[in-house]
Parts: C-alpha cells; structure tokens; sequence
C-alpha cells in the first residue's frame, strides 16, 4: 500500500457510485440515438425495439436481434466495437429473451472506466496536488455530459477510454522520460485505439505519428526505435484509413453540410463562394439547409455526382486562403465551444418525462462548461494557442535533457486540443456541440493540469516564505 491509498479507493469507490446511480436506478439516464448506432450496434445484427421513433428525443431502453435493419454503406470500423462486443457477449448471459438491454452497455463501459480511472489515479499519485487532482477528475468524469454516453452505443466512450489511457502513459514517461520497447508498446497502442475510435480524431492520429517517430530519437536502442517506428506506421496507417474509408454517403452529407450551414449560411456572397468551390452558383438558393432538413437538395446532388466533386481538402483550402471567413466561422460559434451536452433526451419514455428532457443530476461539471466556460472561450482559444509557444520557451530554457522531454510531451496537449476544436468547427456543421466531445475532454485535461499548476506554485510560494524551521518540518 502507499500513503494516500485510503483516498485512492474512495475516489474510486465514488466514481463506482456516481455511475451507477446515473446508469442503472431507475429513471436511468443515457442519450438518444441520433443515427450513429448505425455504424456501431446494428452492424452486429440488433435494431431498436421501437424502430427509429425514439431517435433524438428518447433513449431506446432495449434492441432486438434483426439483421435487416443493418445498412452497411453507412458502417466504418472503429475501436468502439470491443466494448459494443463484449456487451453483446454479456447479454447472452444474462438476457432470458434475447433482447439487448442498454444498461448491459451500461455495464461494459462502467468497468472499462473504473480499470482506466484507477490507472490515471495510480499514475498520479505521487504528483503533487494530487488530492485536487483526484477530486476534480472524478467530478469532471462521472458527470452527466460524460456519463450518458455510458448508456449508448456511441463511440465517444472509446474515445474517452483510450485517451485516457494515453494520458496516463505520456505521464509514465514523462516522470523520468525513460523509453523502453514495453511503453512504447503500450503508447502506441493506446493511441491508435483512441484515433480509431472516431473519424474526426485523424487530424491528432497524424501528431501523434509524428511525435512517436520523435519518441525514437529519445534512446540508442535499435530495438525500441523499431518499435517507435512500427507505432509511428501504425498511427499514420489510422489517420489515413479513417478519412479514405468515411462511408460514402456520411463523407458527402458532411460535405453538404459545411457547404450549405457553414460557408453559404454566413457568407456575404453564396454565389462566389460556390464558383471558388467548383459548385454552380444557383445553387446558393439552398443557403442554410443541411443534408437532413427540409428544403435540402443534397439527394439531387449526390444523384447528379456534383456533390462528389467537393472533398474535405477544398473546404480547408477555401478557408486557408480566407482568413477573414476562418476567424468569423470560429467566432460565431465561440459560445458553444465549451458545451459537453448535445440536446438529445436522456431518458427512455416510461421514465414518463417530455421529449428531449436531460438529466440535472451530476451536472455541476457540465453546468460549469455551459455557464462560465463560454464567457472565456475566446480567451480559451488565444492560451491554447500560447501554450505550444510557452513550451517551446520552456524547452529552449530547460537545463537538460529530462525539461526538454518533458516540454515537448506537454505541447502535445494544446496542440491536439486545438486539432480537435478546427476539426469540429471547420469540418462539421451538424451535430456541432456533440462532435466538440473530445475538444472538451482534452480541455478539461489541460485545465485540471493547470489548476493542478497553479496549486505546487502557491505552494512553492508559501513554502520559500516560510521560516527556516517551518520549511525544514515541511521537508
């Protein structure tokens, strides 16, 4: 045992709690499908006991096996599928009737957590500040904006899992910087099946590929720098796999929509703006509509080919070489950056509540984030930015090699952070505040750090402030 394991288990034991109370006492609470179980659960062969009638405004407590309801050009492989698995192979054990209950996901994801959220505390527990640490990491992480997912067959609980997992690793190595072929195994790992998880995690899949090849540069060993060299590979391999083998049809409703909600929605000159694409300038009559709503032309146009002719590349170059239109795009959705809760019901219909309703309780994180966060997002946006510069002032200053490594797995964060966020607001205009999930968890990241910061600075503070037999009882 070590000093602190008391706290160690209660953390844990409260994090236990929080989650159970949320997933499993009735009314439980997950969210609503809002056409991604598609790519994850139905492939297995389950459909929703109540067809698609739930979707957006309640969550459908059960699905029955029913391997016509699978729509395989909309499917794209991704590690959510060992979780979505092994509840399937649970079910059978528990399940009399062979229906598919969304607590057994519930279940799964719960234990998955409570394995990843020891190993974080683990890891952490000799850091200093790390009782603050631990608290606000268990508020944050078992709060409803995280927890619902639980209860769902969304892939944002990978992605949640194995960033985590990642974090714990970058921590590991950055106590002593040390690189051996086991941690390199294990970062390489961890990061692929995080960059797995979700298509729009490729742009941090190609950071963290670079950065692996880096990690190899850190030894003289041939056979760790093999292994560096594998992961790099393989994390390259995944960023590129999840842009090529985007569903068709997912890749060109996206494009649509960025097209029509995003660039023509704001723009001063549709017209021009669709001639710069390549796209007919009539078109900016449907200005504003998305693939899905009403008054789309986004059926004619993937009948006619011509949406086929617009890729993700051409968008970033239109915005590349528009820097005016960037900044406003950014700022026009600045406000809802820092929003964790998409606004689907959390609640299945016999809970007896009206459509779309969220859950209140445990939402003292998400509050925060909906709340107070917007107020600063702009602010919030410039330090990220500032951040990599400080590191690399910070690298350039460091006395040996040890701050040098350690600096340079710090700009990691920021960095992926600021990925996350263009991604989702130059990539995407629908679903905007579900797909800022992982912006927001890697900004909870980087504020639990600086918090965590900010708490061994006073400290030091206080301490160099103190008498001599005071800092000496202190040591």
């Amino acid at each position: 045992m070590f000093r602190g394991s008391r706290l160690y288990v209660a953390v844990l034991a409260a994090a236990a709690a929080a989650l159970a109370w949320q997933l499993f006492i009735p009314p439980v609470t997950g969210l609503a499908d809002q056409g991604d179980f598609v790519r994850t659960l139905f492939r297995f062969g389950y459909s929703p006991q109540h067809g698609r009638s739930l979707e957006y405004f309640f969550v459908e407590p059960k699905y029955v096996p029913d391997s016509h309801f699978r729509s395989p050009y909309w499917e794209q492989a991704n590690s959510e599928y060992l979780f979505v698995g092994t509840a399937i192979l649970l079910n059978k054990l528990l399940s009399k009737d062979g229906n598919l209950d969304i607590t057994v996901a519930g279940i799964v994801h719960l234990l998955a957590f409570l394995a990843v959220f020891a190993r974080l505390l683990w890891v952490t527990r000799r850091v200093r500040g790390h009782v603050l640490l631990w608290v606000a990491a268990l508020i944050a992480l078992t709060d409803a904006g995280y927890a619902v997912y639980f209860n769902s067959w969304y892939a944002e609980p990978a992605s949640c899992f194995f960033f985590l997992l990642l974090l714990a690793e970058a921590l590991e190595i950055g106590r002593d910087t040390a690189i051996t072929p086991a941690r390199l195994v294990r970062w390489s790992l961890w990061a692929f099946l995080w960059i797995f998880a979700k298509p729009q995690n490729a742009p941090i899949g190609l950071l963290l590929g670079l950065f692996t090849l880096r990690l190899a540069m850190w030894t003289h060993a041939w056979r760790t720098r093999a292994v560096a060299v594998a992961g790099a590979a393989a994390l390259l391999g995944c960023a590129i796999y999840n842009v090529a083998a985007m569903p068709l049809y997912g890749r060109m409703a996206n494009t649509y929509g960025v097209i029509f909600s995003g660039i023509l929605a704001e723009s001063k000159d549709p017209a021009a703006d669709l001639r710069a694409l390549g796209l007919d300038p009539k078109l900016a009559a449907y200005a504003g509509t998305g693939a899905w709503t009403p008054r789309t032309n986004y059926p004619a146009m993937v009948y006619s080919g011509e949406l086929a002719r617009v890729n993700t590349f051409a968008v970033v170059r239109f915005y590349l070489f528009r820097p005016v239109r960037m900044w406003r795009r950014l700022h026009n959705l600045l406000p809802k950056i820092t929003l964790v809760r998409p606004p689907y019901g959390n609640f299945e219909p016999a809970a007896g509540l009206p459509p779309s309703t969220q859950s209140h309780a445990f939402s003292l994180w998400s509050g925060f984030h909906e709340h107070v966060l917007p107020r600063v997002s702009k602010w919030i946006v410039f330090a990220l930015i500032g951040w990599p510069l400080w590191c690399a002032w910070s690298w350039y200053r460091a006395p040996d090699r040890i701050g040098r490594r350690r600096a340079e797995l710090l700009i990691l964060l920021p960095i992926a952070c600021l990925g996350a966020l263009l991604s989702a607001v130059y990539g995407d205009a629908f679903d905007f505040i579900k797909h800022q999930y992982l912006f927001n968890l890697l900004l909870d990241a980087a504020l639990l750090y600086t918090a965590v910061r900010a708490w061994q600075w006073i400290a030091e503070r206080r301490q160099r402030g103190a008498p001599s037999e005071q800092r000496l009882l202190v040591t």
